[in-house]
């Protein structure tokens, strides 16, 4: 089973980065978009960019389980960054979700 899992880990390595920059990339489009005005339609679209950031920050946390060990000190500069940014979006969100509850 170890084998199995190193071998799993190894792709995911290969694979992952790709996958964040992407999921990341398609966050962005969404957001750049100007929020539906009305309550539900705000509702919604806020509900799907932060299901976009639970996307991007699950496949960050695959990255450092799959870099665990072989690589751990050469992602952790990536992975601040991209931290950074899923910090950053969040304080976006929220802040967009206290001015559409003061309308």
């Amino acid at each position: 089973m170890p084998e199995d899992i190193d071998g799993l880990r190894q792709a995911m390595q290969a694979s992952l980065p790709d996958y964040v920059l992407s999921a990341l990339a398609g966050y962005e489009r969404f957001t750049a978009d100007e929020p539906p005005p009305d309550a539900k339609g705000f509702a919604a679209w806020h509900a799907a960019a932060k299901a976009a950031l639970a996307h991007v920050d699950v496949l960050v946390k695959l990255v450092r389980w799959a870099g665990a060990g072989a690589n751990a000190e050469a992602d952790s500069d990536s992975d601040d960054g991209i931290s950074q940014l899923l910090a950053e979006a969040r304080q976006a969100l929220d802040q967009l979700d206290e001015d559409g509850e003061e309308e």
